[in-house]
């Protein structure tokens, strides 16, 4: 089964997508990579700071979540709620590193809430952890006409 580019999957654009390719999905999570100076349009730069690692994380999750609503692939808007527990080994990610980043669903909430254990890995090694909490509600205009009634 082929599957589909990272940017059908998830609402960035640009340098802004990180994410370069989709690498396995099952019914709980996904494992996405990309090579740091790739070919996508962020190739210019020469590392990622360490602290980018959630970003990773979260477009991950959303290409899972969207993924999950199965095709036509159409991206929903979402909110990353808080990061737990990041940990990272290193500083930076250099030129050339291929990261592979891993998610999984560890807990649904209500309303459209969910807890991702997520892991960045070098050569296999990894090297970065973190829970997510994410929010992304079925109904994305009648959920926020809610919360501002």
């Amino acid at each position: 089964m082929s599957l589909p580019d990272p940017a059908l999957l998830v609402p960035h654009e640009g340098e802004a997508l990180l994410l370069e390719r989709i690498d396995s999905v099952d019914a709980d999570g996904l494992v996405a990579s990309l090579v740091v100076g790739g070919t996508k349009p962020r190739g210019r730069q020469d590392s990622l700071p360490g602290w980018m690692g959630p970003e990773i994380m979260a477009q991950a999750v959303s290409a899972f979540a969207t993924l999950r609503s199965g095709p036509p692939y159409r991206p929903k808007p979402g909110l990353l709620l808080g990061i737990r527990t990041y940990r990272s080994e290193i500083d930076e990610f250099r030129r050339g590193a291929c990261i592979a980043v891993s998610v999984r669903e560890s807990t649904r909430l209500d309303a459209g809430r969910a807890v991702f254990d997520s892991t960045l890995s070098l050569d296999g090694r990894q090297v970065a952890s973190g829970m997510l909490t994410v929010f992304q509600p079925e109904n994305v205009v009648e959920s926020l006409a809610e919360q501002l009634a």
